[in-house]
């Protein structure tokens, strides 16, 4: 069963998997809009959403994603991810990142707080991994650190 844009809109959870789910809703919804079989309350919507996304799009990352979006799945003829690379002189990698970071935008445009991740950046598991990593190699480097020197106070000992 696909769940309506507005269903997911007034969903209050805000989970990652709330979040992923809601992205999936939006790139679907995309989609169909591409193919012209989105319904006209959803039309209306996401139309909406585009025209609030280009206000907003004011760093450079964020208007090339706008326009990717736009040239991907709002133009009367939609380009292909070659053409798009050619027209923004980007890769390929680069179009589905714009791609994503669309969706995601428009996420947060249509779901609001409903839309952002809210694990802070420093409690993502990234992060965490990243911290538990140094804390690691600081002990190691600070252990091994002091072996070493132990290790010539006792060589410079013995020599004298």
């Amino acid at each position: 069963m696909e769940i309506s844009i507005q269903d997911l809109i007034e969903a209050e959870e805000c989970s990652e998997i709330t979040i992923n789910k809601r992205d999936q809703t939006i790139k679907r919804a995309l989609n169909r809009y591409k193919l012209g079989k989105l319904i006209p309350d959803e039309r209306e919507i996401l139309v909406d959403a585009m025209q609030n996304y280009k206000r907003l799009a004011f760093k450079e990352e964020q208007a090339r994603a706008y326009n990717v979006l736009l040239y991907y799945y709002f133009s009367s003829r939609p380009l292909i991810p070659k053409q798009i690379m050619r027209l923004f002189n980007i890769d390929r990698r680069t179009v589905f990142k714009d791609i994503d970071r669309g969706i995601k935008d428009l996420t947060v445009i249509l779901y609001g707080v409903g839309g952002v991740d809210l694990l802070p950046e420093e409690e993502s598991p990234a992060s965490i991994k990243t911290k538990i990593q140094e804390s690691i190699t600081k002990r190691l480097t600070d252990e091994l650190g002091e072996e070493v020197r132990n290790e010539c106070r006792a060589f410079i000992t013995e020599k004298h």
